[in-house]
């Protein structure tokens, strides 16, 4: 008979708390987003051959005797979700809704479920902070499955899986909580839905064909013996809707989904390469993942056509100790790649990089650029991609730029080193993550060149082009008098600039060591008390805006890893950057240290 089961917390174990779900809902990346990117992720990592891969999500209501059957399942869990201040009032409520998310032409959670082996089963199941993935994998984190229960009012999902090599059904469901103490018992945060113990007392899925068939059309599962994995959230939370997994596909995906590699299917919209451009119109090129940047699915589409072409050329150095420079070119090849950009042609060049792994010795690998001028009245736009996943935090390293660009990569060399640096939620890379330290050598400065090589691409070849601007200099020089008359010399007329007041500011920022202060200037005299401020602050970052690209991992003045000092006024932490003061009087003075002292930060105070 299935049922819900935690284990028991020894006294002798250490506990431990999961402190990563706001990695999956915050201000970079809200959490339909990263429930897409994460499904589509991992179907991507597990592709059964070589066709279109195709994910679907469908939002499942049932009611009446249905329903009843469902929150049945439940019963074993309730009062684990009671011990862990969980509301359960949601099962209770006459309709339940399931979000189901399937993926096909892929192989499905292999491995021997009863075994502690090295495949997906395991990875999937029975690994947290740490998982099996490596080389062209998207994930490294073992984190990002999180998403699945942080997706769950009830903070528990179900995965039905039919694999490769193997025509049976498997059914397994989990709950992700929090340490607790139920009956006097400790148990930890993840329990399981399962169907029998096996050696060592691990939990075995439930194999009864009669009952996971049953379970399966309860659940308005669509598999009908394909190979892949249907994973069942119940009880989804309200923010996930269809129209946002639309908008998390179509900001996240479209680059393998306009190279026709991957096919996403969402209640009634089927989202293809034949269809992407008119679902696209329908949503907003905006959001969390996007960083409000628009798209140009043109340029993306000619790039996405080009993936599987020869490049114009191949540098002649690779990326090493040295970044990419004119050196890295022969002059042929720099006047071809001028005249590509001039002429508005797409610019495909490919750039050797030389990695170091341990303790093996160099590895030759690639990368390839795309870049293109930007049209009149567009925006610049970048796209970094790691096979088939977009990395949205990466495009600040092309800021600044008048182009489109693109950095793919795609060879299994240079995709593994990146998917070391890359965070949990996919969306950036760390130079100083602890994977990459472990796994290469001198892995800073190959990612840094890798980073900026797109934009010292677009120096050397657009800095060049010569255009004409008539109207360039026109601010430097004096104006013609046009009310004078047109014949023989003209005459110039001096402007005469008035003196303007010199502004007064109530406000001062000083620099202090691994910080600054606000301190009050002379307007603040004129004040009326209280009153309130917002000031903010981030790291400097090279032509990007660092307030909007700010982590919580570069610093969150919610805790306490930075010093924060107060007098004459009270404060409150609004966002991870971001305080709120309420000024008592015209005296005052706040105080931050405890910043990296090797990076600049930039502030902003101003009234509310």
């Amino acid at each position: 008979m299935a049922r819900w089961e935690f284990e028991d917390l020894k006294a002798s174990h250490v506990e431990q708390e999961l402190t990563q779900r706001d990695q999956f809902n915050n201000d970079d990346v809200e959490l339909a987003e990263a429930l897409v990117r994460e499904v589509i992720q991992n179907s991507t990592d597990a592709p059964a051959g070589t066709g279109v891969v195709k994910v679907r999500f469908a939002v499942v209501e049932r009611t009446g005797e249905q329903a009843r059957r469902i929150q049945d399942i439940f019963t074993g869990l309730r009062p684990h979700l009671r011990a862990c201040e969980i509301d359960t009032a949601v099962l209770d409520r006459p309709t339940v809704r399931l979000l189901v998310v399937e993926d096909f032409n892929t192989k499905g959670l292999t491995g021997d479920p009863a075994a502690l082996d090295e495949e997906n089963f395991r990875n999937f199941w029975r690994r947290h902070g740490k998982s099996g993935k490596g080389g062209k994998s998207g994930g490294r984190w073992g984190l990002g499955k999180l998403v699945y229960s942080t997706s769950s009012q009830i903070r528990s999902f179900f995965g039905f899986t039919i694999r490769a090599g193997d025509p049976s059904a498997l059914l397994m469901g989990q709950a992700v909580l929090s340490n607790h103490v139920l009956n006097s018992r400790r148990h930890p945060a993840h329990g399981f839905w399962f169907g029998a113990r096996g050696n060592d007392d691990i939990q075995l899925p439930v194999t009864d064909v009669a009952l996971v068939s049953q379970l399966a059309q309860l659940f308005g599962i669509a598999r009908q013996g394909q190979t892949g994995l249907s994973l069942v959230i119940p009880f989804p939370n309200p923010d996930i809707t269809e129209q946002g997994i639309i908008g998390g596909v179509v900001r996240n995906y479209y680059f393998p989904i306009l190279a026709g590699r991957l096919a996403v299917e969402v209640g009634s919209i089927t989202i293809d390469a034949t269809t992407f451009h008119q679902v696209a119109a329908s949503v907003p090129n905006t959001g969390a993942g996007a960083a409000g940047t628009k798209i140009p699915l043109d340029f993306v589409e000619v790039v996405s056509r080009q993936l599987d072409q020869q490049p114009l050329l191949t540098a002649q150095t690779a990326i090493n100790g040295g970044g990419l420079g004119s050196s890295s070119f022969t002059e042929a090849q720099l006047a071809a790649m001028k005249e590509a950009f001039s002429a508005n042609r797409l610019l495909h060049v490919r750039i050797p990089v030389r990695l170091k792994p341990k303790p093996s010795g160099d590895r030759n690998s690639h990368i390839d650029l795309f870049l293109k001028p930007a049209p009149d009245g567009e925006k610049p736009f970048a796209l970094f991609a790691r096979g088939s996943i977009t990395v949205p935090g990466e495009n600040r390293y092309f800021s600044g730029t008048h182009a489109h660009g693109a950095m793919v990569a795609s060879d299994e060399g240079v995709v593994a080193f990146l998917g070391d640096a890359e965070n949990p939620a996919h969306t950036a890379w760390n130079a100083n993550a602890e994977k990459l330290a472990k796994a290469w050598r001198a892995p800073s400065q190959t990612l840094r060149h890798i980073r900026y090589a797109l934009r010292e691409l677009f120096t050397l070849i657009a800095d060049k082009v010569e255009q004409e601007d008539r109207d360039a200099l026109v601010d430097f020089f004096s104006l013609a008098d046009l009310s004078r008359s047109t014949q023989g010399p003209k005459k110039k007329v001096k402007v005469v600039i008035p003196p303007l007041p010199k502004k007064e500011t109530a406000i001062r920022i000083q620099s202090r060591k691994g910080g600054f202060s606000v301190v009050p200037g002379p307007a603040a005299e004129n004040w009326e008390f209280p009153k309130t401020v917002d000031v903010r602050v981030a790291y400097d970052v090279i032509g990007g805006n660092g307030f909007s690209l700010h982590s919580k991992f570069d610093f969150d003045l919610a805790a306490d890893e930075v010093n924060i000092e107060a007098q004459n006024l009270s404060f409150t932490p609004v966002r991870p950057n971001k305080l709120r003061l309420s000024i008592a009087g015209p005296e005052f003075d706040l105080t931050l240290s405890g910043f990296d002292e090797n990076r600049d930060i930039v502030v902003d105070a101003r009234t509310v």
